[in-house]
């Protein structure tokens, strides 16, 4: 009975509101009425008045129900719970006095009913106080924890004890104890509640207090309870660590161990002074027309973040860019930090328009035709945090203009004309840049084209033709199947070949004298599965979601251009894909193909995991492979990785796709969001 009790009580906060409404309601109607007089409303209004009534008699029994949970304030109950009762009272004579014959209810019922309004805020008032505070109304929201320097903030002080009162002191202060626990202090905190102590150990050794953050959210237990704002992953990260470091109230950070991904929450908890973020905080946002206008004219604009003020705008690969091409940019050009102008034909003539650009913190100016003329230009951005400078007609002349800039932290640098030895120099004077530069050998370019791979497809049931090409006769052709690099040595390229079974196939063109091409491959799939059926556990990117999940099982690779329609892309996050295969088949290998195409942000996956199941519900994980780092390359490329594993039985094979998130620190903007691009799905 008692617990059938409590859980009626629990409705109150649902049906108090009822009554707040359906009372404001009938006055607002009163007022009405007053106002046009031959509106005939009384019967309307009283019907509201009724309904009211009833409303807060349930109020009122449910609220003395939860009264007995004993965890209020009992001078805020005491106000709140017969204010209440008046209110109640009040409006039930309202309900007869609207049509009574009496004269003194006539005349006492608008005063009244004004009386009852007031009563109505007095009840409300009292009860938010119970649940929220007594300064619930006018306090200003809590904001984030703001740290100045997090090494030498206390553990509990600054960074506990702030949690505790963003998420857990609503329900455990002195007005309000859930469970007699208040979280208000330290003396608080360590006298525990009716449960005893919450560093109490209670599961394997974890602490009550971390025990209960972690139960699953539909717990009754978890805390917060389901409903309140929860704890984020890493402020919960953060209690942990502070538990397991003893749970020290007088230490600060510099005194405790530290894994890499607690000192990244930390970090998160320092003030931001970056010239970025201070920008941020002195620019009004941009009309939402702007970069809608820039996209009909193929200029891309996006914000840095949800919200932000501040825009990052692409102008990469643009081969027809005049001094007017940047008119639009210049009503919004202060909220502009990054400017992409790579592989585009902006040069020393183009190059003054960067005037307008005072707060750029990022340029991008790789393979353009520039020379160290424009840097005379760019030193002007007193802002500047990073340069790419890759693939352009600068000297060394160039860095006695670049070490003048005040803000330059990353320069990028490979195949100018700057020399090692000016790279070297210009290091040992000015250590606070990193100077990022290739192995040119990664990139160097063949005097011999690779041959042309032709196929029907890049899929099969049975068998498939595979034929190659080169424009020169006296030019040789060899190849391999076996996943090899081909040379001089291996097989020469005569008739077609015929694929019986799923191969990659690697070619090279080879003249004596002028030695052999870069390796060209292509992987060609014998595909055996057919599918009922394909679901993605996450949506891809809107700009990249192609047909879907369809489009990793509809034997359609994609092209090197990853806006052809037949890739899903993913933005700085992995994904999965369940296959469902119909019945239970044996299966052996998994095949998916991505693409790469790190001026794009694009990278091959780091990794995948295949699980299996035969009810598409519970499934055993069966294989995982991790690739390794990949290495620097400025090639688009597609390949297909292979997944083999021992031969199982399974209704559904799950493939889990892992992204490397983050450009890597040799990319051009190292730490930035990376893309994944997958276009086929192959079980066999």
């Amino acid at each position: 009975m008692t617990y059938l009790a409590i859980n009626i009580g629990n409705f109150h906060p649902v049906l108090v509101h009822l009554p707040i409404g359906i009372i404001v309601f009938a006055f607002v109607l009163e007022i009405y009425q007053r106002l046009r007089p031959k509106e005939n409303l009384a019967s309307v209004i009283k019907l509201a008045l009724g309904f009211g009534a009833i409303a807060a008699l349930a109020s009122i029994g449910t609220g003395l129900l939860l009264e007995s949970n004993g965890a209020y304030d009992e001078t805020l109950l005491f106000r709140h719970k017969w204010m209440a009762i008046s209110l109640t009272a009040v409006t039930i004579f309202l309900f007869f006095a609207k049509t009574a014959k009496q004269k003194w209810a006539g005349q006492s019922y608008f005063p009244l009913f004004i009386t009852a309004n007031i009563m109505l805020i007095l009840a409300g008032h009292w009860g938010g106080s119970m649940t929220h505070g007594e300064d619930f109304l006018t306090k200003v929201n809590t904001k984030e924890i703001i740290i100045e320097d997090v090494d030498k903030a206390l553990v509990y002080n600054d960074i506990v004890q702030p949690i505790f009162d963003r998420k857990c002191v609503s329900c455990h202060n002195a007005k309000k104890a859930e469970g007699k626990l208040l979280l208000t202090s330290q003396t608080e905190f360590l006298a525990g509640g009716e449960s005893g102590s919450i560093l109490d150990s209670v599961d394997a050794g974890k602490p009550l207090l971390a025990h209960r953050m972690t139960l699953p959210l539909e717990d009754e237990e978890h805390m917060p309870p389901k409903g309140k704002v929860q704890l984020t992953p890493n402020e919960i990260d953060l209690i942990h660590w502070w538990l397991e470091n003893d749970n020290c109230f007088n230490c600060i950070t510099s005194d405790l161990e530290r894994s890499k991904k607690i000192q990244s929450h930390l970090n998160d908890l320092e003030a931001d002074t970056s010239t970025r973020a201070l920008l941020a905080k002195n620019l009004e946002p941009v009309p939402e027309t702007w970069p809608a206008l820039l996209s009909s004219v193929g200029i891309s604009a996006y914000p840095l973040k949800k919200g932000s003020p501040l825009y990052i705008v692409n102008l990469s690969n643009r081969k027809d860019l005049q001094e007017n091409s940047f008119s639009l940019l210049e009503d919004y050009a202060e909220h502009i930090v990054e400017l992409n102008l790579g592989n585009t034909n902006f040069n020393d003539t183009l190059v003054p328009v960067l005037s307008d650009f005072e707060n750029l913190t990022k340029l991008q100016l790789q393979n353009t035709p520039i020379t160290d003329k424009a840097m005379e230009e760019v030193r002007k951005l007193d802002k500047l945090e990073s340069l790419n400078l890759y693939g352009t007609g600068v000297s060394n002349a160039a860095l006695d203009v670049l070490e003048q800039m005040p803000s330059l932290q990353d320069l990028y640098l490979w195949q100018t004309e700057i020399t090692d030895e000016g790279i070297n120099s210009f290091l040992a004077e000015h250590a606070n840049i990193a100077v990022h530069t290739l192995d040119e050998d990664l990139f160097g370019e063949t005097e011999l084209l690779p041959p042309t791979i032709i196929a029907d497809s890049d899929f099969f049931k049975n068998e498939l033709k595979v034929e190659m090409s080169y424009p020169f006769d006296d030019t040789a052709i060899y190849y391999t199947l076996d996943g090899s690099i081909p040379d001089s040595t291996s097989t020469a390229y005569i008739a077609p070949i015929v694929l019986k079974n799923t191969t990659n196939v690697n070619a090279i063109t080879y003249k004596k004298g002028w030695g052999q091409s870069e390796v060209v491959s292509a992987s060609y799939k014998k595909s055996t599965m057919d599918y009922e059926g394909i679901t993605l556990n996450k949506p891809p990117n809107e700009k990249y979601k192609a047909q879907g999940g369809n489009t990793l099982i509809d034997l359609k690779r994609g092209s090197g251009n990853f806006v052809d329609g037949n890739w899903v892309g993913y933005e700085g996050t992995h994904f999965n894909a369940t296959l469902a295969l119909g019945e239970k088949k044996e299966v052996s290998s998994v095949s998916v193909g991505a693409l790469s195409a790190p001026a794009s942000w694009i990278f091959y996956p780091t990794g995948f995991k295949v699980s299996v199941s035969d009810d598409g519900k519970n499934f055993k994980s069966w294989h995982t492979e991790k690739l390794p780092e990949q290495k620097p390359s400025s090639l688009v490329e597609k390949s297909f990785f292979d997944l083999s594993f021992p031969a199982t039985t399974a209704k559904y094979v799950r493939v889990e796709v892992k992204s490397i998130l983050k450009n890597p620190s040799w990319h051009q903007n190292p730490g930035g969001k990376s893309w994944l691009f997958v276009d086929e799905i192959v079980v066999n």
